[in-house]
């Protein structure tokens, strides 16, 4: 009788001991939910990470680069064209423009000349560009044999585009790519590295460098959730485990 009570009330605890961890489970879950929910998550960025593989255009590397995975017919290419200077100099021009490859995508440029513009700031937005003019195409970077070219050399500049998703009624979507400029001025440029581009598909205005916001995982919820319990918490119920054995 003594081993079969025994055996009972080890059996009682066993359920109490699950029953208890249900219950923290639980607790764990309505404090994580009470930290989580004020916080929001920018999941509708739409972000393509090239910097394993970048992609290079330019005068000593590839003559295109296409970005082919917009929503819709939109495509925004990046073109290395050469050719002669004049016809009383003897050389070439090198150039790399980039823009509207297919549908209708646009480029923030500076105007005249139509160099595209370079946002330094990761704060700014397409609207937020002035003066902002709007072009189909615009040049990233020229160089010819007489040693003159334009811009000089950046890295890690954005260049900011916006295009329609013709799969959501021609919608405005914008967004931005990472690149970088080699031009040095000594006749052996340009060239362009693309490390990665975004876009938003709400049709916001998305700061340029703008990067989605990962959703929080299981583990991370229940470590907010603990810390919103607080200490005090897991004591008392660590106590009342004990009290209960």
């Amino acid at each position: 009788m003594k081993e079969k009570k025994s055996r009972t009330s080890s059996t009682a605890a066993s359920i109490d001991r699950k029953g208890d961890a249900s219950k923290l489970v639980s607790l764990l879950a309505l404090a994580t939910g009470a930290v989580a929910m004020p916080q929001t998550s920018n999941a509708d960025i739409i972000f393509t990470d090239l910097s394993g593989n970048p992609g290079h255009v330019g005068a000593n590397s590839g003559a295109s680069f296409l970005i082919s995975n917009l929503p819709g017919i939109a495509r925004f290419g990046f073109l290395f064209t050469q050719r002669a200077t004049n016809t009383v100099t003897t050389g070439s021009s090198r150039w790399i423009i980039a823009g509207q490859a297919a549908g209708y995508v646009r480029v923030a440029t500076t105007g005249a000349p139509n160099f595209l513009v370079r946002a330094n700031d990761k704060s700014v937005t397409w609207n937020q560009i002035s003066p902002l003019h709007m072009y189909r195409t615009g040049t990233m970077g020229f160089a010819n044999d007489q040693f003159q070219h334009g811009p000089n050399s950046y890295d890690h500049k954005y260049i900011a585009f916006r295009f329609q998703d013709s799969t959501a009624g021609n919608a405005l979507r914008y967004g931005w790519i990472d690149v970088s400029l080699s031009n040095p001025g000594n006749a052996t440029g340009p060239d362009v590295t693309i490390f990665g581009y975004a876009y938003e598909t709400s049709g916001a205005t998305i700061p340029m460098g703008a990067m989605p916001v990962p959703e929080p995982s299981t583990m991370s919820l229940l470590a907010l959730g603990a810390l919103a319990l607080g200490s005090r918490g897991v004591r008392s119920w660590r106590n009342k485990r004990v009290a209960a054995k």
